[in-house]
Parts: structure tokens; sequence; C-alpha cells
């Protein structure tokens, strides 16, 4: 069984082609018809495009259906030929179309309630070629969140997890960014349709995704963003996941909501650990005392991803601590730190900035690699 809260199931349901696709982007497009409402027209017509036709010509209602969706459908001219021009339209900017009964289709946001009857998906990557991660927070994140989340990231894309995060500024950026470079695969859900105008920051980093992994909305090709397209685009973040990351997170960040859709989706909840007097790590500090899963270390988070069933692939043990995966800032760091070694020691050794060396021993932290004592002191750690 699939959406299990309302007793329906997918698995019989035929993958849409052609002209019953087309009329299945229609009735996406359609207010007031979710999945639910379209599951019952299947049943009551057999077929999306049959229930158009009826539609068209002026049949009666069915009593499920809003009198506005009825009204919607009922004066479209030709329903098939506006869901193909809406196909011809994502395909013009090139995205194709996934419905709900599509091998595509995340096998565990099929599963979730009410999941999107149709997803719009850009780049190279299947939806269904990854075990997904989200790793999801602040938009006003601290180096130490963006350090965390890229650094996070790319140890789940070595280990052979997508990560699939919000597209936005902050850690959604860094998770992604992080999982390009170890050359994984990224998924980046957007709260708009995929012909939206982006930033230009959005769209340097939407080439990005889509060229490492794809970019994915579940609203039509215009749809604009509003405040209130992004609950539903981090429902589709959590139903996507095995599991959700939150990695640093104020306490009304809507990072916490992507955590509370994959609380109720049954999905695990990990959170960062940050700073208690830093007001950005508020609400991820509140997770893990709420029951969140705290993670201290890269390692230990993929070995609980493994226990949980998700499909990665633990780093060799015996390559612990030394640095493997790191790029070259994060390796310089790690070799300028000793036994108790003074921040002023680790910079004065180092030919950067003191913010760099500060956000790659964060880095280094949060994967277990080093640890931090009093005064800026800090130490590796032993495996």
């Amino acid at each position: 069984m699939d959406d299990a809260k309302s007793g329906i199931t997918w698995d019989d349901v035929p993958e849409p082609r052609d002209a019953e696709l087309a009329a299945w982007v229609f009735w996406h497009m359609c207010p007031g018809i979710g999945p639910r409402t379209l599951w019952r027209l299947l049943m009551e017509f057999e077929t999306a495009e049959a229930a158009a036709r009826a539609a068209t010509r002026g049949a009666k209602r069915p009593a499920f259906v809003s009198s506005e969706a009825w009204r919607f459908a009922s004066s479209a001219l030709d329903i098939v030929g506006a869901g193909q021009a809406e196909i011809e339209l994502a395909s013009r900017h090139g995205a194709r179309v996934v419905a709900l009964p599509s091998q595509e289709y995340p096998p565990l946001l099929r599963r979730i309630y009410d999941p999107p009857a149709v997803l719009y998906v850009m780049g190279r990557t299947s939806l269904v070629e990854a075990p997904w991660i989200a790793v999801v927070g602040s938009r006003s994140a601290t180096s130490y969140g963006t350090g965390a989340a890229r650094y996070l990231s790319r140890q789940l894309a070595a280990a052979g997890a997508g990560v699939v995060s919000g597209m936005a500024r902050g850690v959604d950026s860094a998770a992604h960014r992080g999982a390009i470079e170890a050359g994984g695969v990224t998924a980046g859900v957007i709260g708009a349709g995929l012909a939206y105008q982006m930033t230009s920051r959005l769209e340097c980093l939407a080439r990005e995704v889509a060229q490492s992994g794809c970019i994915v909305s579940p609203f039509h090709m215009t749809y604009p963003a509003s405040r209130g397209t992004f609950p539903a685009r981090n429902r589709v973040i959590s139903g996507m996941a095995h599991a959700c990351l939150v990695v640093e997170a104020g306490a009304r960040s809507g990072a916490l909501v992507t955590s509370t859709f994959a609380t109720e989706h049954n999905r695990d909840v990990f959170a960062v650990p940050g700073d208690i007097n830093r007001p950005t790590s508020a609400g991820t500090n509140a997770l893990i005392y709420d029951g969140a899963r705290p993670v201290i270390g890269a390692r230990r988070f993929l070995e609980e991803l493994a226990a949980a069933g998700v499909p990665v692939t633990l780093p060799d043990p015996g390559n612990a601590g030394r640095g493997q995966n790191l790029g070259p800032v994060d390796a310089a760091v790690l070799e300028a730190v000793r036994s108790d070694t003074s921040f002023e020691d680790i910079h004065l050794a180092l030919p950067m900035p003191a913010r760099d060396v500060l956000t790659s021993l964060s880095r280094l932290e949060v994967a277990g690699l080093i640890v931090r004592g009093a005064g800026l002191r800090y130490s590796r750690r032993h495996c």
C-alpha cells in the first residue's frame, strides 16, 4: 500500500503515457484536484483521459470533486491538448514529467500521505538513482553551519547516498556543493515551477545541480514562488529521503518544518549540535533535546544510517583520521594540528586568513577528526 492513511495504493495503476499522461498533467494543474481526488476519478472513469472527456462533455459532477475544479475542467476546450502543451513547455526547458505510477517516481515519496501526482524533473539523474538523505538548515547560516553541511554532504555522496535539499542560500547551497565536490548526485527541490525566474545566484547553482543531479518541482512549469509553496517543497524533500539531517537552524527556521514532516513520514531525524549561546543553533539543539540523533562525526552518522537499512558504503576504518576525501584546505589544517595545538600556532603555520582556518577547524571537528579543548586549543582524535 502506498498512500497508507487514505487506503490508496498506486501499485496497480499503469504508468500514464501520451494522451493519458497529458490528462494527468491537466488534472494536476486543476485547482482542488489532489492525488486522492485523482485516484477517485480513476476509479470512477478508469482513466484520467476518460474523466477529462466527461468533464468537457458536460457530464454530471462527481460528488467528491469540488464545483470549482469541475467548472475549471468543463471550461477547457481541450484538456489533453492543455496537458500536452505543458509537457512540451517542460521539454523546451530540458525537463520531463514524472507521474505517480512511474518507475522513476521516488518510492518513499509515493508512500507518504497525499504525495504530488506529478513531479517535474530537470537534469541527468533519475530520481531512483541513489538513496536520498535530506540535508537542510538555515539560510542565514554561520561558517560553522555551511562548513558542516558541505563536509557531511561530501561524505554522504562518497558513501553512495544522494543529497536532497531545497536550493536556498546557506546550508542548502553548501549541501548541494558538497555532494557535487565529491562527484556524487544531488537533487534540488524548489518551491516554484521550473520555468519560474530565479535569481542569478540560484541560476548558477541550478546549472551545477542539474549537471550533477537534478532539480525537482511539484508545481507546474510557470507556478510562482510564494510563502505557501515552501512547505510543499519541504514535504517533498522529507518524503524523498530515508532520513533528514538538520545542520544548523534557529528556533523559527523553516528547516524545522522539514524535520516535522520527516517525523510524520516516519523518517529518522539527525541534527548537528551547535553553540548553546548562538541563536543560529537554537533549533538544532532543541531537536536533539527532543530526541533527534546528534551528529558528532561523519563516520558515526554513516554507521547509524547503515544500521537503519540505508544502503551506504562505510569508509575504511583504517583510514579514519588520515584526511581522506578532504579538500586541500582541510588537509593542510589537519596536518598543522598536533596534540593540544593553539589556534595561533595553527594559523601561523598556514598561509591563509584566520577566518578560513576557523571554518576548516569547524569542519574537521564536525567530521570527528579533531577535538577542541579550552581556549581554542585543538588535538587530533585518535581512533
